[in-house]
């Protein structure tokens, strides 16, 4: 078994994307609530409302690093790594939930009507300062949330930066609404941003809940599958592979940590302390490309009497 600890310096730095989301949440909702108190705009009332959303989530994602970045103690061998997760879930659910609210705002504008919008050229300037604000703060959480793994940041970098398309979208809405004087063009647009709202938050909500129930990574099984792969592939006299082959890869990750076990199979005669050296190296490529955890390999005597590894080690002995 090998392990491979958490990067210290990764904690800081995810827990300071995560303050900065904070700072700017609050920052960028004074912005649209301002704006939306201007012009009574549904479009920057739904904007104003996930700016809400976003602060919530912020500080989930802060409180979850928090958590996550203890270590593992008797109630929690395997660390508190999930509780990210459970953040992302909790994000996803807020932003479904906001989307609603803004399909219920859109709907009794429909039906009392849309009185017209005042002071759109200041609402503009404020909106396009908060968008400002959320594309540069959602870039810098992706980013650094891949760096470090953390689904946490991960989930709320995606989430800043929808915002920012949505935003984007409130801005055209306004500045139709100011060359047309029609304003139910702005309902309609807010009407759409609600939607969107409820398709992203119940997407960021499956992919917390699958991460939750250990649904398996796909990149990170296709970089384990090739690693053993070249250990098993080319395998010939002159160049014999290292293993004969291998089965049951499995894997799943709480937070930044992995765990994954495989089956390698090697030539029965083989001594324990060769099979032992094969599973270390392997454990250790393995850790190499897909992150700080743990990666166990159970070594079984290889069956097939066409193997050409274990042909080549009986030419040699």
């Amino acid at each position: 078994m090998a392990t491979r600890a958490a990067d210290p310096l990764h904690s800081t730095k995810a827990t300071r994307a995560a303050v900065l989301a904070i700072v700017v949440g609050v920052i960028g909702f004074g912005l649209k609530l301002t704006g939306w108190l201007l012009t009574d705009s549904d479009a920057v009332f739904s904007d104003a409302l996930e700016s809400i959303v976003n602060i919530v989530a912020s500080v989930g994602a802060y409180l979850a690093l928090f958590y996550a970045s203890r270590p593992p103690d008797e109630e929690h061998p395997y660390g508190h790594g999930p509780i990210e997760f459970v953040s992302a879930l909790f994000e996803g659910v807020l932003i479904a939930v906001a989307g609603v609210v803004v399909l219920v705002q859109c709907s009794e504008s429909f039906t009392r009507g849309r009185p017209p919008i005042e002071r759109i050229d200041l609402g503009l300037l404020f909106v396009a300062a908060s968008a400002v604000l959320n594309g540069v703060v959602g870039y810098v959480l992706l980013r650094v949330g891949r760096q470090t793994g953390s689904a946490a940041l991960v989930g709320d970098g995606r989430h800043l930066l929808t915002d920012l398309w949505t935003t984007f979208a409130v801005l055209g809405s306004l500045l139709l609404v100011r060359v047309t004087d029609e304003p139910r063009i702005d309902t309609v647009v807010a009407l759409i941003v609600g939607l969107a709202l409820v398709v992203v938050g119940a997407r960021l909500a499956r992919t917390g809940l699958s991460s939750i129930l250990g649904e398996q990574d796909a990149e990170d099984h296709r970089k384990i599958v090739a690693i053993l792969e070249s250990h098993r592939a080319h395998g010939d006299m002159q160049h014999p592979a290292t293993i004969c082959s291998y089965a049951s890869v499995r894997h799943r990750h709480q937070g930044r940590t992995h765990f994954i076990d495989m089956h390698l199979r090697v030539p029965r005669d083989m001594t324990v302390a060769e099979s032992h050296d094969i599973a270390s190296r392997i454990e250790h490529e393995v850790l190499a490309a897909v992150g700080e955890g743990t990666a166990t390999a159970h070594m079984e005597p290889c069956g097939d009497t066409e193997c050409v590894r274990c042909a080549s080690r009986a030419l040699r002995a």
